[in-house]
């Protein structure tokens, strides 16, 4: 019997990610203002700018953006109810499924000295979902 097990990713509460619904976001205007001149007199101009954030694409973008955001530099997920810190080692040939969406498994490596594969699918290029494949070559039920 192959089980999967459903992981949870630990985001910063600044990025408000859940998996099926990540979308772009803004960064608020910033107002600069120029240094005041010493003479009286001048008007006062404010100029407005607007940074576009940019979402991460496909699995490499979307682990990197995770592992910069993480205290640790690390990818987090949870696996029985522990948290597990992985290291990306190997990135998979990526597997279409269908109507826009793929498949990339990625072997990472644990804190626990253990190979973790997760499987993370894709739409278009954004990730929606991912599930622990393997520990260690085998089913993560039978660990």
């Amino acid at each position: 019997m192959n089980k999967r097990i459903l992981i949870a990713v630990v985001t910063s509460s600044i990025s408000p990610i859940a998996f099926g619904q990540m979308s772009g976001s803004y960064s608020q205007p910033q107002t600069q203002q120029p240094a005041q001149p010493s003479t009286g007199g001048q008007e006062k101009t404010t100029t407005t700018t607007k940074t576009k954030t940019t979402m991460p694409v496909g699995v490499k973008g979307y682990l990197d953006s995770q592992i910069a955001s993480s205290k640790d530099k690390k990818f987090h997920v949870t696996l029985n109810g522990k948290d597990v810190a992985l290291t990306p080692l190997k990135f998979h040939e990526e597997k279409k499924l269908g109507s826009g969406k793929s498949s990339t498994a990625v072997d990472m490596k644990g804190a626990d000295g253990k190979i973790y594969e997760i499987d993370f699918v894709s739409s278009g290029d954004q990730v929606t979902g991912a599930s622990v494949g393997q520990v260690n070559g085998k089913s993560p039920s039978s660990q």
